[in-house]
């Protein structure tokens, strides 16, 4: 396993976490659905990242949105509430990216949306954390 670049600013981080925040807006009215689910994902796993570098705390080259969520609840309890937002946008990661993981899964309007509300509830919740 890899590590990131922990001299890497979180602004930086949160920076790209807003702007999959846009993307998955662009994709939701391109009715791209499975992209918007995809980018929402990004969004999440990059502001986490993002609390994660700013408490100089070293971030893995993880995708599963639980697990950074857990790291993030040993520094801050308050996180204890984007569980389960996290739990229904970590499995998009590899659903939306392979058509084999895919096949069972059904992306819909209403899906996306949701993935889009969850992204940006965490995305804001963590900018205030970081008050950047």
């Amino acid at each position: 396993m890899s590590i990131l670049d922990a001299n890497f600013p979180s602004q930086q981080w949160l920076t790209y976490a807003l702007d999959d925040l846009n993307w998955t807006r662009a994709n939701i009215n391109g009715k791209i659905w499975y992209g918007a689910c995809f980018t929402a994902q990004q969004a999440v796993e990059k502001a986490l990242k993002a609390y994660l570098i700013k408490a100089g705390k070293t971030a893995w080259r993880v995708h599963d949105l639980t697990a950074l969520l857990e790291e993030c609840i040993t520094l801050d309890r308050g996180f204890e509430q984007l569980r389960d937002e996290c739990a229904t946008l970590t499995p998009y990661y590899t659903t939306t990216r392979y058509p084999d993981a895919a096949q069972f899964v059904e992306f819909t309007e209403h899906i996306a949306q949701e993935a889009y509300e969850f992204a940006e509830k965490i995305v804001t919740f963590v900018q205030e954390k970081l008050q950047i």
